[in-house]
């Protein structure tokens, strides 16, 4: 029971830090589900391809997840939860897919 309690509390913690559904962690980001008319519109990687990615090279399980523009380019921001609990910020280029 506590480990299944513990990464709940954090994925809990995650999503109260980032906000509720509906807004962003800051300014430039669009959430997940309004991002795909700017994933269309700038040929980016679709959002799932890059959520699987980054799923199985963390091992881990995607909480929460933005599109941003950053310096003129766009990159994805994940946050993850991992499988011992912790959790890890990710960064990945929209257009190339690398970390």
């Amino acid at each position: 029971m506590r480990r299944v309690l513990k990464p709940a509390i954090v994925a809990a913690f995650t999503a109260a830090i980032f906000g509720t559904a509906g807004q962003t962690a800051e300014p430039g980001c669009v959430e997940w589900s309004q991002a795909g008319p700017t994933i269309a519109q700038n040929s980016l990687l679709p959002a799932n391809v890059i959520y699987q990615m980054v799923q199985k090279r963390t091992g881990g399980k995607v909480v929460n997840q933005a599109l941003c523009s950053v310096g003129g380019r766009f990159v994805y921001k994940l946050v993850v939860l991992g499988p011992t609990g912790a959790v890890t910020n990710v960064v990945v280029d929209a257009l190339t897919g690398q970390f």
